[in-house]
């Protein structure tokens, strides 16, 4: 499992984690910003490839709420 993968577990003050049975979400915060979200989202979205898939959900048409993470 790569560090990115790693680091997207861990919640930070934009986001909280949710366990799946395959895999897990991240969450934006209520409180977050919706811009450091959405940074962290298309990350996310950007590392996917060999070591999992990111299924991104918008709440609009420029901003994400959540991220659903599968591990390969």
């Amino acid at each position: 499992m790569g560090a990115f993968l790693q680091s997207l577990r861990a919640e930070s003050p934009a986001h909280t984690v949710e366990q799946a049975e395959q895999g897990f979400a991240i969450v934006r915060r209520a409180n977050a910003a919706t811009t450091a979200f959405n940074s962290l989202a298309r990350s996310a979205i950007d590392h996917s490839g060999d070591d999992y898939v990111a299924l991104p959900r918008t709440d609009g048409p420029a901003s994400y709420d959540r991220v659903f993470i599968i591990p390969i």
